[in-house]
């Protein structure tokens, strides 16, 4: 059997598309943690290229990984073609309509997980700063993005009137937390979330 230049093609676009998205898995590595839990210096700009940078690789992994499946696709629905076409029968006409519809389930499930997965990343976040708070007395209050933050993840509308020492008691309304003391807050409106 004579090797198929499209499948090596595919198989090459598979191996790299591997390549970028296992690089690409990692953040922080394990000397930068370290230096965070001991309240060392780290630099924060370099983590932001490489943050930036890994991104960026786990893009191309994609495209070389959906690259190679999509080659690999097409060869199965050539070879089942030809033997479609040796065996004088044509049972096999509707091929792209399989496939279009194959796709659009796939890209639904995509979403459908998607959705998923940013429902319960919400809620375990929300739960981790609930446990900070009742457990170890973070004050909320203290860091102004944080509660902006967690208004727009548990989805709480923030009027005009709003300050952060009213949207604050709104959050911790929504989280089933005690009223906070109010201490270390800054006044004034809320700031619009970018």
């Amino acid at each position: 059997m004579q090797p198929d230049p499209i499948r090596v093609i595919a198989f090459c676009s598979l191996i790299l598309g591997s390549f970028f998205l296992a690089k690409s898995v990692s953040i922080k590595t394990p000397k930068y943690v370290l230096h965070e839990l001991l309240a060392f210096k780290v630099n924060k700009s370099r983590f932001f290229r490489k943050y930036i940078s890994q991104r960026l690789e786990a893009v191309i992994g994609f495209v070389f990984l959906f690259l190679g499946f999509a080659l690999q696709l097409y060869l199965e629905v050539d070879a089942l073609g030809e033997a479609e076409r040796r065996a004088g029968t044509s049972g096999f006409d509707n091929w792209w309509l399989v496939i279009g519809i194959t796709v659009a389930a796939m890209i639904a499930i995509a979403m459908l997980l998607s959705r998923i997965t940013r429902y319960f990343s919400n809620k375990v976040f929300v739960e981790h700063v609930r446990f900070m708070v009742m457990t170890h007395g973070f004050p909320l209050e203290s860091d102004e993005g944080l509660v902006l933050e967690l208004g727009r993840v548990m989805r709480i509308a923030r009027g005009d009137e709003d300050t952060i020492e009213s949207y604050s008691g709104k959050v911790r309304a929504k989280m089933g937390l005690p009223p906070g003391p109010g201490t270390g807050v800054r006044g004034g409106r809320v700031p619009p979330y970018r």
